[in-house]
């Protein structure tokens, strides 16, 4: 049974690229929900009113909810970006090690 451990950076690099994009993507739709004005066009007849209230209320919920899903996309491209440096630097000081021993302090 294989007992190694390996890790493709590349792959997390592109999956990182991926979320910082995603990311992106949720925060334009949450900018674009938030810069609407929502229920303005339905007048202010008062008899639609509770109905805009209500309506406009749940578009700024989702909007918020897609926010924050943006921000968790956005931290763990961040932490997939940081695995890749640090899993990098680890890789190539343990080369260094591993080809001069004696050597590495």
């Amino acid at each position: 049974m294989d007992q190694s451990f390996g890790v493709n950076l590349s792959s997390l690099e592109t999956g990182s690229g991926r979320l910082a994009q995603q990311a992106e993507q949720c925060q334009a739709v949450s900018r674009q929900l938030a810069t609407q004005g929502l229920g303005g066009s339905w007048g202010t007849d008062g008899l639609i009113a509770p109905f805009v209230t209500a309506f406009v209320e749940c578009v700024q919920a989702g909007a918020r909810a897609v926010s924050v899903n943006g921000a968790a996309l956005d931290t763990t491209g961040s932490g997939l970006r940081d695995t890749v440096a640090t899993t990098g630097a680890a890789d190539a000081a343990a080369r260094s090690a591993v080809e001069a021993p004696g050597t590495a302090s």
